[in-house]
């Protein structure tokens, strides 16, 4: 089994970077990582739907067919720490050969991402930015392995 993480742009953020290595790194001590950078769409803000659009269609692109999608999304479930540690645990135990974790860029996802998605997760009614959101989503996988092995990084 393998984490892939799809991330829409982000890489000209060199903090963003930073937490990207320092997490797969740590993510990677439990299972194979990849972090996997999709070409934000270049149109201006006014193009929003143009943009998730064209965005999506790179995203499906990095999925593969049997990928167990994550979509990340203000509109999914929104779930505490321990309890997203039990849904990837379930994810995980479908015995799909990679579980793809998907963050648009700053507009999102687009439709057809969202339809191919398995399960969607929401960090919170709040709005991040892009490049936090990715680092919010790779700390949160960390965290959720800790707690799944039972290692002391997860304070209650």
């Amino acid at each position: 089994m393998k984490l892939a993480f799809l991330f829409v742009g982000g890489e000209k953020d060199g903090w963003a970077v930073d937490v990207e290595r320092e997490y797969a790194k740590k993510i990677g001590r439990f299972v194979p990582v990849e972090v996997v950078r999709v070409k934000p769409a270049k149109l201006a803000r006014s193009s929003a739907a143009h943009k998730t659009q064209g965005e999506a269609a790179g995203i499906l692109k990095a999925i593969r067919p049997d990928d167990l999608v994550v979509a990340c999304h203000e509109h999914g479930e929104q779930v505490d720490s321990r309890a997203f540690s039990r849904t990837l645990v379930k994810l995980f135990e479908r015995g799909r050969p990679r579980v793809a974790v998907v963050v648009g860029g700053p507009f999102g996802l687009g439709e057809t991402v969202l339809a191919r998605a398995d399960w969607t997760w929401s960090f919170s009614h709040l709005t991040f930015s892009h490049p936090l959101a990715q680092a919010i989503a790779l700390e949160q996988l960390y965290r959720a392995l800790t707690i799944w092995k039972n290692l002391p990084y997860h304070n209650d």
